[in-house]
């Protein structure tokens, strides 16, 4: 993630926020001088947040209500990271300080804060406080989800249905998306368009117009995606096993189809101890070759592939010998 120190004048180049990695100096005096509480959203699941109002925001700020901004965080889709989040509530001069000129919000991922105005005003584009908090509560959801290996993490690239349903993984090989950045590139980079989806999943009949990369404007099956993702957090790889003879070599081998509904890291590797006595290819549904083991195969040596894009990989094994091959593979995927 990228600092942003200055954000672009209000209008059409005006930023929703800023991902923070460190607070500054200034920042961290505004936040030593804040009360804070914790409050239930209640929403029926029991979850508390802490919100602080600064000092300064508790003598001037027109709408410093910590238990409404705790029951609006309680109509968005959440999961458990709802209990890690932290709101400060800051004035107009606050928030120059802490998230940088021009931005109306933003995110401490280390600290899981949001900070955000303690007032009612319109953002540039007209969009309400809760909208914007909304769009936070995005980055939230993201920093508290796994990207597969070997991606950034997910508040950069975006969590991992939401990320490869857009083609996020396609995108960045093409130069068209830019993880993590918050400063030239803050309209491509797919972890703000994710926290904007979000915002919209909440607000899909008053939404400003979409300013991000025009393919991640969200429609139905992304805030699917978005729904599957804050709801039931990605638990890392599955595995299974494959087992079977290896046809002769020159004898068309053996295919096995298989499945990658997530972008990410594929892993094969033998799951017994027999000397391996085939070869293994990955290949597209086409035919085109991905991916060999043509220089082995053991228990520590595997073979790994990206998937991008790629909903469906044939494996094929093929005997080294001119008799057929016992194979037992474990395979590991997203």
């Amino acid at each position: 993630m990228t600092l942003l120190l200055a954000a672009p004048a209000a209008g059409e180049g005006a930023v929703r926020d800023v991902v923070v990695d460190e607070p500054s100096v200034g920042a961290a005096r505004i936040s030593a001088s804040a009360a804070t509480g914790r409050y239930a959203v209640n929403d029926g699941s029991g979850a508390t947040i802490a919100i602080s109002v600064t000092a300064a925001c508790q003598v001037s700020c027109d709408a410093a209500e910590p238990q409404r901004i705790a029951n609006f965080i309680g109509t968005l889709i959440h999961g458990p990271e709802v209990d890690l989040l932290t709101v400060q509530l800051d004035t107009p001069f606050q928030i120059e300080f802490d998230c940088g000129f021009g931005a109306q919000a933003c995110y401490y991922p280390r600290e899981s804060k949001i900070v955000i105005g303690g007032s009612d005003t319109p953002a540039y584009d007209g969009v309400s406080r809760e909208f914007i908090l909304a769009h936070e509560y995005g980055h939230h959801v993201a920093n508290h989800r796994y990207s597969p290996a070997p991606f950034p993490a997910a508040i950069d690239w975006g969590p991992p249905r939401w990320a490869s349903l857009e083609r996020v993984c396609q995108a960045r090989r093409r130069g068209i998306l830019f993880p993590g950045d918050e400063g030239l590139h803050y309209r491509e980079n797919p972890g703000e368009a994710f926290a904007e989806a979000f915002a919209r999943y909440r607000f899909p009949d008053s939404a400003p117009r979409w300013r991000w990369v025009e393919f991640l404007e969200p429609g139905a099956a992304a805030f699917r995606a978005i729904r599957e993702d804050a709801l039931h957090p990605w638990p890392g790889r599955t595995s299974f096993r494959l087992r079977g003879r290896a046809p002769p070599r020159r004898r068309g081998g053996a295919v096995e189809a298989l499945r990658t509904p997530l972008d990410g890291t594929v892993s094969l590797h033998p799951s017994d101890q027999r000397r391996r006595r085939y070869q293994l290819s990955l290949l597209s549904p086409t035919g085109q070759l991905l991916s060999t083991s043509r220089h082995g195969l053991s228990i520590r040596r595997q073979l790994n592939f990206t998937v991008c894009g790629q909903s469906r990989l044939r494996l094929q094994l093929e005997s080294t010998r001119r008799a057929p091959a016992p194979f037992q593979l474990l395979v590991q995927r997203p």
